[in-house]
């Protein structure tokens, strides 16, 4: 299981965007990962929240999420794209805010795994929730695609 230092390592070197978002990976009491990411550098010109950083912060708590199961059913090295992705803006984010992934059911998860190793590539639905100090301000719906890395031959 990675810590929120390896986390935090993974994110800043492959993903550009989280620096100038501020991203910083967390685990909650129960050892979860969490995005968190001020409003400072993510507001709009109302002050709230940019949708923008919140879909963004949504979509990469979900490629952790699919990440964090590939490595719980040691599935190798994986290449991890979305597909699709729809947010739903509940409330404005006044404040700094996180993203969490909802984790999927055991089943969901073993089938995922199971594809991904007979045929190579997986599709994985994961739902992600957006928390600021005013509830939940956001709800993201992506599907993401994994893809096994074939060793390389040069």
């Amino acid at each position: 299981m990675r810590n929120a230092a390896t986390w935090q390592s993974l994110i800043s070197s492959g993903i550009p965007l989280a620096a100038p978002m501020a991203v910083q990976a967390q685990l909650d009491a129960d050892g979860h990962l969490q995005l968190f990411a001020p409003l400072a550098p993510n507001r709009n010109d109302k002050g709230t929240g940019f949708g923008g950083s919140i879909a963004a912060l949504a979509t990469l708590a979900g490629w952790c999420e699919v990440l964090r199961l590939t490595d719980l059913h040691d599935l190798g090295p994986v290449e991890i794209v979305i597909q699709r992705g729809a947010t739903e803006y509940l409330k404005p984010v006044e404040s700094d805010f996180i993203a969490r992934a909802i984790p999927c059911h055991a089943e969901a998860a073993a089938a995922f795994a199971k594809i991904l190793t007979r045929r190579g590539i997986g599709r994985l639905a994961v739902t992600v929730e957006i928390w600021a100090g005013n509830g939940m301000a956001a709800r993201f719906d992506g599907e993401f695609v994994a893809r096994t890395q074939k060793p390389s031959t040069t």
